[in-house]
C-alpha cells in the first residue's frame, strides 16, 4: 500500500513539474480558438455572412479544442492511475506521453525524433509505463538546459532476447561516471534548482521508474558520456 502511495505521489509530482509548461501551451491553444470563434460570430452576425470563413474558423476552433481535450484526458488518466495490465502498444504509449508533455520540445530548440518500429506491443500497465517514459523525457529536457540539441525516442524489437528496447536519448551534458552507479538510488539526485520555478529533484523519480520496470519483468539501464549525452534503455518482454 505504501509503495502504491509513493508511486501515486510521484505521478502527481511529475505532472506538477510540467504544470507551468502545460498552462502555457493551453494558453497558446485557446488564443486562436477564441480568435477564430470571434471571426465566425462576427461573420455570422453580419449582413453578408461568409460561409467559407465561418467553416474555416469553426474547423480551426474545433481542432484546437480537440487537442486541448486530448491533453486533459491523458493528464487525468495519468493522475488518477486508473489502469490495469493489458496489451500496451509502444507507438500509442509514446503518443500519449507526448500529449501529457504538452509542449513541443522544438519550441525550446530541441529536435524531437521518434523512431518506433510498427506493431511493437508489451504486456503491462499503460499508466505506469507512461509514468516511466514521462519521467525520462522530463529529465532529458531538463538536462538540455534550454540549449539546442536533440531528444530521440527509439523502440526496436530485440528478437534474440524476446524483448523490446525502448530508449530515450538526449544530447545533453551527460552524467559523471561517479554518479552513474547511484542514479537509481532513492533520494539521490544530481539536480539543483532548475528553470521556470521547477523545484529541485526529490531523487525518487528514477528509483520508482526502476521499480515499475522490474515489476514488469524488465530492466532499465543508463549509458552516459560527459559532453555527449545520456541514453536510458528500457528492456521489456514482448508479447
Amino acid at each position: 500500500m505504501l509503495r502504491e502511495q509513493i508511486m501515486q505521489s510521484q505521478r502527481l509530482a511529475t505532472i506538477g513539474t510540467i504544470a507551468a509548461v502545460i498552462a502555457h501551451e493551453f494558453n497558446n491553444i485557446l488564443t486562436p480558438v477564441i480568435s477564430y470563434s470571434q471571426f465566425a460570430l462576427t461573420s455570422a452576425n453580419s449582413d453578408k455572412p461568409d460561409a467559407e470563413l465561418i467553416k474555416k474558423a469553426l474547423t480551426k476552433s474545433f481542432q484546437g479544442a480537440t487537442k486541448a481535450g486530448r491533453i486533459c484526458t491523458s493528464m487525468l488518466g495519468l493522475a488518477r492511475g486508473e489502469s490495469e495490465h493489458g496489451d500496451v502498444g509502444i507507438q500509442n504509449l509514446v503518443d500519449e506521453t507526448l500529449l501529457v508533455l504538452a509542449r513541443d520540445p522544438q519550441k525550446d530548440g530541441i529536435a524531437l525524433r521518434v523512431q518506433v518500429q510498427p506493431e511493437l506491443t508489451v504486456r503491462g500497465d499503460a499508466v505506469q509505463l507512461e509514468q516511466v517514459l514521462l519521467n525520462l523525457l522530463i529529465n532529458a529536457r531538463q538536462a538540455m538546459g534550454g540549449k539546442a540539441g536533440s531528444i530521440t525516442i527509439k523502440a526496436v524489437d530485440v528478437p534474440e532476447q524476446n524483448q523490446i528496447r525502448l530508449s530515450v536519448i538526449d544530447t545533453g551534458p551527460g552524467i559523471a561516471l561517479k554518479h552513474l552507479d547511484k542514479i537509481f538510488d532513492p533520494f539521490f539526485t544530481t539536480k539543483g534548482t532548475v528553470k521556470r520555478g521547477e523545484s529541485r529533484g526529490t531523487g525518487l523519480g528514477l528509483a520508482i521508474c526502476r521499480e515499475i520496470i522490474e515489476a514488469h519483468q524488465g530492466r532499465i539501464d543508463v549509458k552516459s558520456e560527459l559532453g555527449k549525452g545520456t541514453t536510458f534503455e528500457l528492456l521489456l518482454p514482448k508479447i
